[in-house]
Protein backbone atom coordinates (compact mmCIF):
# COMPACT_ATOMS: atom_id res chain seq x y z
CA UNK A 1 0.00 0.00 0.00
CA UNK A 2 3.09 2.17 0.35
CA UNK A 3 3.84 2.81 -3.57
CA UNK A 4 0.61 3.03 -4.10
CA UNK A 5 0.11 5.89 -1.86
CA UNK A 6 3.22 7.59 -2.96
CA UNK A 7 2.29 6.56 -6.80
CA UNK A 8 -0.68 8.79 -6.24
CA UNK A 9 0.42 11.49 -3.75
CA UNK A 10 3.59 11.67 -7.00
CA UNK A 11 0.31 12.10 -9.56
CA UNK A 12 -1.20 14.73 -7.88
CA UNK A 13 1.41 16.50 -7.41
CA UNK A 14 1.96 16.47 -10.77
CA UNK A 15 -1.46 17.67 -11.68
CA UNK A 16 -0.93 20.18 -9.50
CA UNK A 17 2.74 21.49 -11.22
CA UNK A 18 1.22 21.45 -14.52
CA UNK A 19 -2.11 23.23 -13.41
CA UNK A 20 0.30 25.78 -11.66
CA UNK A 21 2.36 26.38 -15.01
CA UNK A 22 -0.45 27.41 -16.91
CA UNK A 23 -0.49 30.58 -14.90
CA UNK A 24 3.23 32.25 -15.93
CA UNK A 25 3.30 34.56 -12.65
CA UNK A 26 2.31 32.19 -10.56
CA UNK A 27 4.38 29.53 -11.86
CA UNK A 28 7.31 31.97 -11.81
CA UNK A 29 6.91 32.17 -8.09
CA UNK A 30 6.79 28.38 -7.92
CA UNK A 31 9.76 27.67 -9.77
CA UNK A 32 11.99 30.22 -8.13
CA UNK A 33 11.16 28.10 -4.70
CA UNK A 34 11.07 24.61 -6.71
CA UNK A 35 13.36 24.20 -9.35
CA UNK A 36 16.02 22.36 -7.57
CA UNK A 37 13.22 19.96 -6.28
CA UNK A 38 12.31 19.55 -9.74
CA UNK A 39 15.63 19.28 -11.27
CA UNK A 40 16.17 16.77 -8.69
CA UNK A 41 13.19 14.44 -9.44
CA UNK A 42 14.16 14.44 -12.80
CA UNK A 43 17.59 12.91 -11.91
CA UNK A 44 15.19 10.27 -9.46
CA UNK A 45 12.31 9.61 -10.94
CA UNK A 46 12.45 7.77 -13.73
CA UNK A 47 8.72 7.06 -14.34
CA UNK A 48 7.78 10.94 -14.28
CA UNK A 49 10.66 11.94 -15.97
CA UNK A 50 9.08 13.39 -19.04
CA UNK A 51 6.52 15.37 -17.20
CA UNK A 52 9.04 16.89 -14.98
CA UNK A 53 11.32 17.90 -17.72
CA UNK A 54 8.01 19.59 -19.07
CA UNK A 55 8.05 21.78 -16.52
CA UNK A 56 11.56 22.84 -16.53
CA UNK A 57 12.64 26.47 -17.66
CA UNK A 58 15.99 28.09 -18.53
CA UNK A 59 17.03 31.27 -20.09
CA UNK A 60 18.81 30.82 -23.61
CA UNK A 61 19.95 33.23 -26.40
CA UNK A 62 16.17 33.39 -27.76
CA UNK A 63 14.65 34.17 -24.72
CA UNK A 64 15.79 37.33 -23.19
CA UNK A 65 14.60 38.14 -20.11
CA UNK A 66 11.90 35.00 -20.13
CA UNK A 67 12.89 31.80 -18.98
CA UNK A 68 11.36 29.04 -21.65
CA UNK A 69 10.05 25.22 -21.31
CA UNK A 70 12.11 22.54 -23.44
CA UNK A 71 8.55 22.52 -25.33
CA UNK A 72 8.98 26.18 -26.48
CA UNK A 73 12.54 25.50 -26.97
CA UNK A 74 11.85 22.26 -29.65
CA UNK A 75 8.79 24.25 -31.46
CA UNK A 76 10.96 27.06 -32.29
CA UNK A 77 13.68 24.90 -33.33
CA UNK A 78 15.08 25.66 -37.20
CA UNK A 79 14.29 22.71 -39.59
CA UNK A 80 17.49 20.35 -39.85
CA UNK A 81 18.19 21.17 -36.14
CA UNK A 82 18.18 17.46 -34.48
CA UNK A 83 19.42 18.64 -31.26
CA UNK A 84 18.63 20.67 -28.33
CA UNK A 85 21.60 22.19 -27.45
CA UNK A 86 23.00 23.79 -23.90
CA UNK A 87 25.97 24.97 -22.03
CA UNK A 88 26.68 25.06 -17.94
CA UNK A 89 28.12 27.81 -16.35
CA UNK A 90 27.77 29.92 -12.84
CA UNK A 91 25.63 32.85 -14.54
CA UNK A 92 24.20 33.31 -17.28
CA UNK A 93 25.91 36.59 -17.75
CA UNK A 94 29.28 34.61 -17.80
CA UNK A 95 27.67 31.98 -19.93
CA UNK A 96 26.19 34.75 -22.54
CA UNK A 97 29.55 35.47 -23.65
CA UNK A 98 31.24 32.25 -24.14
CA UNK A 99 32.64 31.51 -27.42
CA UNK A 100 30.92 28.10 -27.46
CA UNK A 101 27.51 29.40 -28.50
CA UNK A 102 28.77 31.35 -31.76
CA UNK A 103 28.69 28.15 -33.77
CA UNK A 104 25.27 27.46 -32.66
CA UNK A 105 24.51 30.73 -33.05
CA UNK A 106 25.93 31.72 -36.55
CA UNK A 107 23.13 28.77 -37.66
CA UNK A 108 20.37 30.17 -36.07
CA UNK A 109 20.21 27.14 -32.98
CA UNK A 110 18.98 28.79 -29.43
CA UNK A 111 21.27 27.35 -26.62
CA UNK A 112 19.80 27.13 -23.34
CA UNK A 113 21.91 28.44 -20.89
CA UNK A 114 22.29 25.60 -17.58
CA UNK A 115 23.73 28.01 -14.60
CA UNK A 116 22.81 25.97 -11.48
CA UNK A 117 25.33 23.03 -10.49
CA UNK A 118 22.30 20.96 -10.20
CA UNK A 119 21.35 21.37 -14.02
CA UNK A 120 24.39 19.19 -14.86
CA UNK A 121 23.55 16.41 -12.31
CA UNK A 122 19.74 16.67 -14.26
CA UNK A 123 21.35 16.52 -18.10
CA UNK A 124 23.20 13.30 -17.27
CA UNK A 125 19.59 11.54 -16.36
CA UNK A 126 17.49 13.36 -19.25
CA UNK A 127 19.61 12.74 -22.08
CA UNK A 128 16.77 13.63 -24.68
CA UNK A 129 13.27 15.85 -24.52
CA UNK A 130 11.11 14.60 -27.39
CA UNK A 131 13.15 13.02 -29.72
CA UNK A 132 16.02 15.28 -29.53
CA UNK A 133 19.18 14.69 -27.78
CA UNK A 134 20.37 17.44 -24.88
CA UNK A 135 23.81 18.30 -25.99
CA UNK A 136 26.51 20.55 -24.41
CA UNK A 137 28.05 22.74 -26.55
CA UNK A 138 30.87 23.04 -25.04
CA UNK A 139 31.75 18.79 -25.27
CA UNK A 140 30.45 18.37 -28.65
CA UNK A 141 33.12 19.83 -30.57
CA UNK A 142 30.61 21.72 -32.60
Amino acid sequence: PGMVIRRNLVRKCLELFEKIAENKEDFEKFYEQFSKNLKLGIHEDTDNRLRLAKLLRYFSTKSEDEPTSLTEYVARMPEGQKDIYFITGESKKAVEKSPFIEACRSRGYEVLYMTEPIDEYCTQQLKEFEGHKLVCVTKEGL
